[in-house]
């Protein structure tokens, strides 16, 4: 937020408010067969940034021309959960395999893509933005 002083001019830039509202690191439930290394959150206005940094500790997840079962990774705190009618959808990577992921409004984060095979002991990084409505 910019603290206006006496004596300040007004510019675009300083009518542009680029602090966050709100960001957490805490609350995410990891779904069974995964082992959480680090979330983070952050909300600007309606705009909800997401990061989670897991590890695959159950057994492998077999990818079928890029198909793979939809899987929970865990569950996102109330309040960082989109409220539209329909999940968001998001991407993640593992710096080999690529795939994309799903959070619903009950917060579930599923993983529903993989390029290739999810492996145990692998790390993934899943990533999402959106737009919470009013």
């Amino acid at each position: 937020m910019t603290l206006w002083l006496a004596g300040m001019a007004i510019t675009a830039d300083r009518l542009n408010d680029y602090s966050l509202d709100d960001e957490t690191t805490s609350g995410f439930v990891i779904a069974s067969g995964w082992t959480l290394n680090n979330f983070w959150a952050n909300r600007s206005r309606s705009t909800v940034e997401m990061n989670i940094y897991v590890l695959r500790s159950g057994a492998d997840i077999t990818a079928t021309s890029g198909n793979i079962s939809d899987t929970a990774v865990g569950t996102a705190p109330s309040g960082w959960r989109p409220n539209s009618a329909s999940t968001i959808n998001g991407s993640w990577d593992d710096g080999t395999a690529t795939g994309g992921w799903v959070i619903g409004t009950d917060g579930i984060c599923s993983l529903r893509t993989a390029s290739s095979n999810i492996v145990t002991n692998r790390n993934l990084r899943l990533h999402i933005v959106f737009n919470k409505e009013p």
